[in-house]
């Protein structure tokens, strides 16, 4: 009679849980991954994991906190999981798609740690041309290979960013191929730009394209052979004020956006029959653009925004130009060093740089240096460590936030020591 009960018991207690549980099968070819991801760093000024400047250093009239402490962080947001599904044909097509998130929570409003779409996207592959549509990296500018530790390490030298666009590749040949395509004219997994924003207000999407030559012929380090790539992005910002004349209405102004953007990937010394051991790597960007830091391609850049209102509310932008490059040099098949560089200008006005005390905090001129090490002790386990060291200089002296009179430093640096470790599955 025990006996009986307590399997009745058991039966109430699963039938529900069954009854709920969400099915662990699909129709279509469904892979899952990601990675499990442990970060410990240590920074000469106080700020979080994924700085994108450096603040001001105090002066002897005015102390600004970040600079006055430093700080250690432990985080585990960049751990990611995905799905990749691969479904049936459609026009002559492969069809598949993508979806990824993290738990950094940085473009959601959500604490570090709340979770956060990156990828969700589909393909159709033909033969010769390639459809995506959905959320994902540009297809334009950004590395085509890249080696750092943190999610956002050098983000503002066009390392790259995800927006909903549709792009069509063509392959011409095995080798030569164009891209064109539409994407989102502002960065609407955002938390604070999305639809209240010039560049979606000014009724145009974003336009993309590229032209690109992508060989074997000097063999390949990994999935690395050489390529390279000249593509740029295109778009407008509505930037609204109200009407001097009369409060009750609103006027605007519109601004062009775009970027002009090479990209290269050459093997130098290429692997040997599947062996990276001794094999070296460089590749990296060079852009020129406008306006373009407020829409986030420039990973918001701090402070340096994009447009501004100048008076009789004539909207302007500085023109800014860059680079990030990389060296990556494989000392064993599954130990190598890589060496980075970024540097981004924006070209102010006279009265930009000096009209009033907003002006004078923006940013001027950042450079960053870094070197990582990185190991794969197996297929599921890596470990790195890497140094980083930023520079950024400001229009002006300013305030920044801190306490005194006067004005502190027009220039910081921080610097950055991390480590981290992957487990693959």
């Amino acid at each position: 009679m025990k006996k009986s009960v307590l399997v009745m018991l058991a039966l109430f207690l699963v039938i529900p849980a069954i009854s709920n549980a969400g099915s662990m099968t699909s129709r279509y070819d469904v892979t899952f991954g990601g990675f499990v991801k442990y970060d410990l760093g240590y920074s000469t000024q106080n700020a979080h994991a994924d700085p994108s400047l450096a603040y001001r250093h105090s002066s002897s009239d005015r102390a600004i906190f970040a600079d006055e402490y430093s700080n250690s962080y432990m985080t585990g947001g960049e751990t990611r999981f995905n799905f990749r599904i691969k479904g049936p044909d459609l026009w002559g097509a492969k069809t598949s798609a993508f979806i990824e998130g993290d738990f950094r929570g940085t473009t959601t409003g959500n604490q570090y740690g709340g979770f956060q779409l990156r990828h969700a996207f589909m393909n159709l592959k033909w033969s010769a041309a390639d459809l995506l549509i959905g959320q994902a990296y540009q297809q334009w500018g950004m590395p085509y290979y890249s080696a750092q530790i943190g999610a956002d390490d050098f983000k503002q030298y066009l390392k790259g960013i995800r927006t909903p666009q549709m792009a069509y590749r063509y392959f011409f040949t095995k080798e030569f191929s164009t891209m064109i395509g539409i994407t989102s004219a502002t960065d609407w997994s955002g938390a604070t730009r999305q639809y209240n924003d010039g560049y979606a207000r000014s009724n145009w999407p974003g336009l993309q394209g590229e032209v690109a030559y992508w060989s074997d012929r000097c063999g390949k380090i990994g999935a690395n052979n050489l390529k390279f790539g000249l593509g740029a992005y295109y778009g407008k910002d509505k930037e609204s004020y109200v009407d001097p004349g009369n409060a009750a209405n609103y006027k605007d102004d519109t601004i062009n956006a775009w970027v002009a953007a090479f990209r290269y990937s050459i093997p130098i010394v290429p692997e040997k029959q599947g062996n990276k051991a001794m094999s070296v790597l460089l590749n990296g960007n060079f852009f020129l653009g406008q306006n373009v830091a407020g829409n986030n391609w420039m990973g918001s850049s701090g402070p340096s925004n994009g447009s501004y209102m100048r008076p009789g509310h004539d909207a302007a932008a500085p023109t800014a130009f860059g680079l990030f490059a990389q060296a990556s040099w494989w000392l064993t098949d599954r130990l190598w060093v890589n060496g980075m560089y970024g540097y981004l200008k924006y070209n102010y006005s006279e009265w930009a740089r000096t009209n009033n005390a907003a002006a004078r905090d923006k940013i001027n001129m950042t450079q960053t240096y870094g070197v990582n090490l990185l190991w794969d002790a197996n297929q599921s386990i890596r470990f790195g460590i890497q140094w980083l060291t930023m520079f950024t200089g400001y229009n002006g002296k300013g305030q920044g936030t801190g306490t005194g009179a006067g004005f502190a430093n027009g220039n910081g640096q921080i610097d950055q020591y991390r480590f981290a470790a992957w487990y693959f599955f």
